[in-house]
This record gives C-alpha cells, structure tokens and sequence, in this order.
C-alpha cells in the first residue's frame, strides 16, 4: 500500500486551550508591547507548530497488510490480522491507530524497519464478495494536542458466505429425480478424477461404482462389496438448493451453508444442486470452499 499525501489533523481539547492560550498572549503582546508576552506567545505557538509536524513524521513511511481467513461467514465474527510495517530507517513509530472495516486495532511502538501483528475481530453484515480499498491510521503522538490522521488506499478483496443458519426442513435431491445423463456426467467426471485423490475410508457399494474402486479385503471380510472413499468421492446427498430457496432466499442459503459446513465437518460427503448445475458430493476442502462460493454468490 502506498499512502496518500494528505493528512487530516483533529483537535483536542488540550490542543485547543493551547490555541486559545497563544491568542491570549498574542493580543496581550500587541496591547503592552512587552517582550515578555512576545516570547511567551512564541514559545506556545512553536510548541504548536512543533507538535504538528512531529505528528506527521510519526506516520510517514508506515505501511499496512491485512490476513483474511478463508472462511468468512456473514454476521460471524471473525479474526482478521494486520500487519504494520515501519520503514523508517532510524525513528519509530508511536502510539499508532489502525481502522479497518469500522474496528481498530492499536500499536503502542514499532521499532525502526521492523512490523508489528496485531488481531481484530470483525463482523461482516451480508454475503457476497467483501472489498477493503482504505486503511486509515491515527496518532495521538508526541502530546495528545490533536490526532494526526492518513488515509492509506488498499484492494483487499474475499468472498464472505451466508450466515449459516441450522434448518430442520433441509431440502434433498431423490436419486430418482435426477437427469440420467446429467448423474452418469457428475459420476463419471468424479470417478476419472480419483485416481489422484486420497483414500479416506470405505463405505458400502454404490450401483453403478467402477470396479477399481472396490475394496476387496473388507468385502470379503464383511461378505458385502464396499468401495473406497476418496477425498474428492462421498457418494453422499445432493442438497436441493432450489426446492430450499422458495420461500426464502436468504434463509435458503443460510440452511444450505450449515449443512455443507456440518456435513464435511462430520466426515459425511455431500454435494449441491442449483439452476441445473450439479456439484457432486465431497469431501474435499476445495469442493466445499467451491459450493459455499456459489452461495455466497448466488443471485
């Protein structure tokens, strides 16, 4: 991030008894002509003027960098890292603010060349992709006369899915319902792909499973074929996210996001149905992070 040139200054109530002091004095110097009353006035006005521009130089050449997780639900809160990077090469940098997205985090020091991490908690209020473009900053330093303030431009952009919200009339897809050739395409592009997956158990055979996946030791040990489960292959439920949304839209994809978020959680695959598009039960990570975007995404 680079930062932008103008700095913003807020007066506080010190600052202020400080100005008005120096106007005093100033009017009292012009009235009786004493030298004393002149040095005064200009000691206070260069304590001013002193303070303001070591104000500036306190937050010049610091920099910002923010660490999304990646699952950011709406209305969850979540713990999002900043760094702030001092690159001043001989002065540190003192009693500095950090705002984002509302919240601020605050860093008493940071030495010369050196950053500093700090967590904050932060809670998005709707699904949908999520932009951060500025950072702002703030001191108080050297003497708590006023806050020096720079606004830094920032692209920071993530995907924050819908609220997961536990519904007991969860809506799923009957095998019988489904296109024939649309389930012989999800079950033939999930098969060619297992072969570079992971196996992360077995369970029992599935109608129209490939031989290559069948597990032979347990079938003959439990006299009933069982097939291996992969990582990317569950054999699991479809939820129907159509049938789900009817009522309510935003309900709909909070049901749908709990129930793919519980359900891989728990070690069960389970895939996801809309607008003709099928995703096929998983228990990858990237398949649900791809199921949960849809959502998030949906219009």
């Amino acid at each position: 991030m680079k930062r932008t040139q103008k700095v913003t200054f807020k007066v506080h109530m010190s600052g202020t008894v400080f100005i008005l002091i120096s106007i005093v004095l100033g009017i009292l110097a012009l009235n009786s002509g004493n030298n004393f009353h002149y040095l005064a006035a200009a000691l206070v006005l260069g304590y001013t003027t002193a303070a303001g521009e070591s104000a500036k130089r306190n937050i010049r050449g610091v920099s910002i960098a923010l660490s999304f997780p990646d699952e950011i639900y709406a209305r969850t809160p979540f713990s999002l890292t900043v760094e702030a990077r001092n690159s001043k090469k001989r002065s540190a940098v003192t009693f500095l603010d950090v705002n984002v997205c509302g919240k601020s985090v605050f860093f008493p020091m940071i030495q010369p060349g050196k950053s500093e991490r700090a967590s904050l908690t932060v809670s998005l209020a709707s699904r949908g992709l999520g932009l951060v473009d500025e950072v702002k900053i703030s001191s108080i330093y050297p003497f708590n006369l006023f806050t020096c303030g720079l606004s830094l431009p920032c692209r920071e952009r993530f995907v924050v899915y819908p609220q997961p919200i536990r519904d007991p009339s969860i809506a799923y897809i009957n095998a019988e319902e489904l296109d024939r050739s649309k389930v012989a395409i999800v079950k033939n592009q999930k098969q060619e792909s297992i072969a570079n997956s992971d196996i992360t158990g077995v369970r029992p055979y599935v109608e129209g499973d490939s031989m290559r996946i069948i597990h032979w030791k347990s079938s003959a040990r439990t006299g009933a074929l069982k097939s291996r489960l992969f990582e990317n292959q569950g054999g699991g439920k479809i939820i129907d996210l159509d049938r789900l949304i009817i009522t309510e839209l935003e309900r709909g994809l909070s049901a749908a996001c709990h129930e793919i978020r519980n359900t891989i959680g728990s070690g069960e695959a389970i895939g996801l149905s809309s607008r003709g598009v099928i995703h096929a039960p998983s228990l990858a990570r990237s398949d649900k992070l791809s199921m949960l975007k849809a959502l998030a995404l949906y219009e």
